[in-house]
């Protein structure tokens, strides 16, 4: 788990053309070791910061070269496969010096080509600059766990693993984004491929691009089928999901250094600690954040789980003092990013990274087998959707999607329950942000017409309906494509690396996605119960009130934080028009008021304009002083 940056120039280069600035402020993501490599005609450079997790040796140094082709790559990541693979390039004859999974890219490389990622099992970006063609290669894994953020120059391209550094380079363009703007305040993160900045671009989840002189072409290498389903018992089900998780922890468990885990309470982290438990040779250590105020805090059921596991559990609460954290999140996000949960995510990641330098994790495991209430469709409303789902197209859903959140009369109501719950349930995956900004108030507060939003919706509700025969599926297909990656995915590496902590998230092998997607929905929702498998599978390893407790979800008391301790904060922030602009002054006083005055349920709003609020401070305003 690293950082990179790099730069390419047709023209050359002087120095190593600014990478070695970005990459000094890539150095909390890795502090072990730094490099920076410049080709021999100075057309490409590429820089690394290191986290040793593998091969601790200087054998592992990167920017790491191929002697044999010349070709040279920067990675992030781990490859859990890499020892099976490695032997593979063995027996062809390839001349190892480390070993890292960095060395068995290039070598994969070697051998196949731009397909070498389709056999890379594991999390990875990476930057590989081959010499005898004269282009760079980006990949990044298939459901985005590894970050990769570009921005085109007249003569190429500079890329980097966060975003603040990369628009900190003199050739990135700094200004802001209107669209991406839109996205964030409908839904609390920038989707790729935008970021805030217009200049500024993320590589999707499960693409490779390629730069050569012609360009920069951009090309998708994986998605998941929902169609084909296998013809299984609930017995059969949980054996096959038991044989898939256990294969995808064990990979996880090698390093040449401690592993940890990250213990929520919730089934799926719990799950994860009960299997590493039963593989360890030694206690697992294990990490939980809980709070004052008890309705939000699980740490009575993280603790029953490490004490039947007998892990060397480390709870900690978190108390209302999150002002001096909100520059560093905004600045490590590196744009607006308002899934509060990030909070917590950083604390436990600190409180784990005194202990450990890898932390397992429970992510996925709603997005897998249907954790969210949206999915617990009746069977009547299942196969209603698979029946009706084709009566309106994904364009007429995507211009309809906006309204619903507004829906005030009763002809409006009924419309939006026959879409949401009998015809189109899947518009659940794309109207579920209603609470934060929605098209009539966002439209007021930017006095922009939302078309972005409406071609995005559009965009996945049609590939949804090619992905997947029922709305069930079509909502967990979505979910990971956007949300998964957009948000949880992206909130998690950055809360851990900024501290040096690598996660690892067993439930997002893509083996066990696919194992997932071939199941039928009433193996994924049964009698109304979401991960109905994932639960009776959890049925060898964990209590049956843990399992079917009502699910809580990473949160925080964010509305009573934004009233109490983050009052003034809020009040400054958003009462200053040169930060808060080119958002509507009057709308965010209208909306203050409410909140405070009137009760009002403008928490989401409140805390998405802070942290908009906070970004603008700590990144632009204060970078151009």
């Amino acid at each position: 788990m690293c950082g990179f940056a790099g730069r390419v120039d047709w023209d050359g280069m002087a120095g190593d053309g600014g990478v070695g600035g970005i990459v000094d402020r890539l150095r909390h993501r890795g502090p072990d070791d730094r490099g920076v490599w410049t080709s021999p005609e100075r057309r490409c450079t590429l820089g690394h910061a290191r986290l040793s997790i593998l091969d601790l040796s200087p054998a592992g140094h990167q920017p790491m070269l191929d002697p044999g082709t010349g070709n040279a790559i920067a990675f992030n990541g781990e490859i859990y496969n890499f020892q099976a693979l490695r032997a593979e390039c063995e027996r062809d004859g390839y001349p190892f010096r480390s070993h890292s999974d960095t060395e068995v890219i290039l070598a994969l490389y070697r051998r196949h080509g731009r397909d070498c990622v389709r056999r890379l099992r594991g999390m990875f970006a990476f930057a590989l600059w081959d010499a005898g063609r004269g282009e760079l290669f980006l990949a990044r894994d298939r459901v985005g766990k590894k970050p990769l953020n570009y921005a085109l120059t007249p003569g190429g391209i500079v890329f980097s693993s966060e975003i603040d550094p990369l628009v900190r380079h003199p050739l990135v363009d700094q200004a802001m984004d209107p669209d991406a703007l839109e996205l964030y305040l409908q839904l609390q993160y920038i989707p790729a491929p935008w970021t805030i900045y217009r200049s500024v671009r993320k590589l999707p989840p499960a693409s490779w691009a390629v730069l050569d002189r012609a360009g920069l072409r951009v090309s998708e290498y994986w998605d998941v089928d929902y169609r084909p389903k296998a013809a299984l018992s609930v017995g059969e089900a949980v054996e096959g999901l038991e044989e898939k998780l256990r294969e995808a922890v064990r990979l996880r468990m090698v390093a040449d250094v401690p592993v940890g885990a990250l213990l929520s309470g919730g089934v799926d982290s719990s799950l994860v600690v009960a299997m590493m438990a039963q593989m360890s040779a030694e206690p697992v250590r294990t990490f939980s954040i809980g709070f004052d105020e008890q309705a939000f805090s699980e740490l009575p059921y993280a603790q029953a789980v490490a004490d039947r596991y007998g892990t060397r559990h480390h709870p900690e609460i978190i108390h209302g003092e999150v002002e001096s954290l909100l520059a560093p999140l905004a600045r490590h996000y590196g744009e607006p990013f308002a899934d509060s949960s990030a909070v917590p995510s950083f604390h436990v990641s600190r409180v784990a990274r005194k202990h450990v330098k890898v932390a397992m994790n429970g992510d996925g495991g709603d997005e897998l087998l249907g954790g969210y209430p949206r999915y617990w469709l009746a069977p009547a409303a299942i196969r209603a959707g698979r029946l009706l789902g084709g009566l309106n197209s994904p364009a007429q859903l995507a211009r309809a999607a906006g309204s619903l959140a507004e829906a005030s009369t009763i002809p409006a109501r009924i419309r939006r329950r026959w879409l949401l719950r009998a015809a189109h349930p899947e518009l659940q995956s794309v109207t579920m942000y209603s609470e934060y900004w929605g098209d009539a108030s966002r439209t007021q507060l930017t006095g922009a017409g939302g078309g972005v939003l409406e071609a995005w919706r559009g965009e996945w509700l049609a590939r949804a309906r090619e992905a997947a025969s029922n709305p069930v599926d079509r909502m967990l297909w979505i979910d990971n494509r956007t949300y998964l990656p957009g948000d949880l995915l992206v909130k998690m590496d950055i809360a851990s690396m900024h501290c040096g902590l690598e996660t690892r998230s067993p439930l997002l092998d893509h083996e066990v996605i696919e194992f997932c997607a071939s199941l039928p929905a009433h193996l994924k929702v049964r009698n109304r119960v979401g991960k109905a498998l994932l639960k009776k599978l959890g049925e060898k390893y964990l209590p049956h009130d843990l399992l079917y407790r009502p699910k809580m979800g990473f949160g925080i008391p964010l509305e009573e934080w934004l009233r109490g301790p983050l009052r003034p904060v809020v009040e400054r922030t958003l009462g200053s028009e040169e930060v808060m602009a080119p958002l509507d002054p009057e709308v965010i006083r209208r909306t203050l008021a409410q909140f405070y005055g009137h009760g009002a349920a403008h928490a989401s709003r409140v805390w998405a304009l802070l942290m908009f609020g906070t970004w603008k401070r700590t990144c632009v305003l204060s970078a151009a002083a």
